[in-house]
This record gives structure tokens, sequence and C-alpha cells, in this order.
């Protein structure tokens, strides 16, 4: 828990600017609401020995350095909380809603999305140093998709985001994984949604490839076998042009989990070389 920040830096309380910042910087925001920080937060942190330390989040300015070091920080105004509930109350559910509005630390991504929905702080602290282990990514994979998202929200910057997400899970540890992969699912069902209230001429073919995507999911999740059924009941006539690479590649990916190398190998000569490579991520990942 060292740090290089020499003068403590003061949590944002404008939302808007934090994102900016966080977007620029590849970091993920690291959020409280105000009353929960102003109060006798504490949290643990671990010291150079690996022992654990209870301190006062609010009041510490080595942690709040460390935290600036890896995450943006930044206060939600009590005031902003009917905004900020109102906007997820009746589309993501009462688990995240719950996340949302509790005192509990918050993981967000630059469009205010969180990530940490599983972890709770029910009879246990908050221990700083897993959510720096756990959550501090390096997001510049994703930068462009979340450039091209935060300054023209439409169905194709948030598909293309959304699957520019799917695969970030790949390159990511098994322990936070399958939350990146509900944050993607954040984003795939905003797109479906909009899709299907459009008049978008490929709206069929965008439909497929987010059926087509969901199989790679699996996948990356280690659940060959549950695509391989779903895989079966696919007639490879009615795939899209536009979707018959990521078809040879979840077929190819599925029978390589399966260690069914004849079956494979009649799928590799469609897939391209920079899917071959995500194909053997995927198998390493979880092997």
């Amino acid at each position: 828990m060292s740090t290089n920040v020499c003068n403590t830096q003061e949590w944002f309380t404008s939302f808007e600017v934090a994102k900016k910042l966080a977007l620029t910087q590849n970091k993920m925001l690291f959020v409280m609401w105000e009353d929960a920080l102003s109060d006798y937060y504490q949290v643990i942190v671990n010291d150079d020995n690996g022992k654990e330390i209870i301190i006062n989040l609010a009041n510490n300015e080595l942690v709040t350095n460390i935290i600036w070091n890896h995450f943006v920080p930044v206060i939600i105004l009590e005031t902003e909380y009917e905004a900020f509930s109102n906007q997820v109350k009746e589309t993501r559910g009462v688990k995240y809603f719950n996340k949302l509005t509790d005192d509990s630390i918050k993981i967000m991504d630059v469009n205010g999305n969180i990530l940490n929905i599983n972890t709770t702080t029910e009879f246990q602290y908050e221990n700083i140093s897993e959510y720096i282990s756990r959550y501090a990514l390096n997001t510049s994979y994703i930068k462009q998709e979340l450039e091209n998202y935060f300054k023209n929200k439409n169905t194709t910057s948030t598909f293309l985001l959304a699957s520019k997400y799917l695969d970030f899970t790949i390159f990511l540890n098994q322990d936070v994984r399958s939350e990146m992969m509900a944050l993607a699912n954040i984003y795939f069902d905003d797109a479906k949604s909009q899709l299907l209230e459009s008049n978008y001429k490929n709206k069929m073919a965008f439909l497929q490839k987010w059926e087509l995507l969901q199989i790679k999911a699996l996948l990356i999740l280690n659940k060959p076998k549950k695509a391989r059924r779903i895989l079966k009941k696919t007639d490879s006539k009615t795939i899209d042009k536009i979707n018959q690479p990521l078809f040879s590649f979840l077929n190819y990916t599925m029978f390589k989990l399966l260690k069914d190398e004849e079956n494979a190998a009649l799928w590799k000569n469609r897939v391209s070389l920079v899917d071959l490579k995500k194909t053997e991520l995927i198998i390493n990942n979880n092997s």
C-alpha cells in the first residue's frame, strides 16, 4: 500500500467531471455517497507485510492518495439521490438498485454503471487492498468504444461497446470476469431495446449477432457443452453474412474447449488470426 502521490487530492463532487477524467486516464470510478463518507466509515487496508489494519476512510490521507493512484474517487451528493435512483429503479433490478443506494463503495465505469454489484458489506468491512487488486483495471483496451459512446449514444455505439466489454473479460482474472460480463450485458440490453424500437435496416442481423454473443459469453465462462447445445440447434444457412466470422469462431472455440481437435480443424481456416488468439486466451484462462 505505497503511494507516489505527495499531496492529498480531494474527492470529486462533480460526477460529470470525474467521468471525463476517468475516460482520459483509463480508470474506473471509486464512488461513495456523501453521507456515507462523511460519517465514520471504516475500511481495511493491508500493510506491506499483509497485516490488516482498520482505518477511517474519510480522514486518511495516505489511503486517499492510494485510491487516486488506481481510480478516480467521486462523492455523489445526497441531493442527486432521486435522479440516480430513478434511472435504474425500473430497469436494472432490485440487486443493482440496492447496491446503488446503499452506503458501500461502488466501482463504476466512466458511464456510471456499477461493476461490483455482487460485493456486500453486511457484517464485514470493505478491504481497499482487495478492491485495488480486483477492480483497478486499465480500460485502454476499450477506450475507443468508450469515447464513441460517450460522444454519441446510439444503437451502434452501445452495441459495439457491449461487444468490446465482452472481449475485455477474456483478459481479466476469473474472479472479476463474470462481473464484467454483467456490466457488458447492461449495454447489450440497452442496445437491444434501442434496436427493437428503431427502423435500423440491419435489425435482424444485429439481433442475431446479439444471440451469438450470448454463446460467446458461455465459452468465456468455460461452458462449452451448453454452447454446443445451442449451436447444434442453429442452422448455419440462417447466419447472416456479417455474422459468419463470429459463427465460425464460436464453433472453433467450442470444439477446442471440448478437446475435439478433429471438428475444430474443420473450422480453423474460417477463423481470423485475431480470433484464433482470442480462442487461445479463452482456453488458457479456463485451463
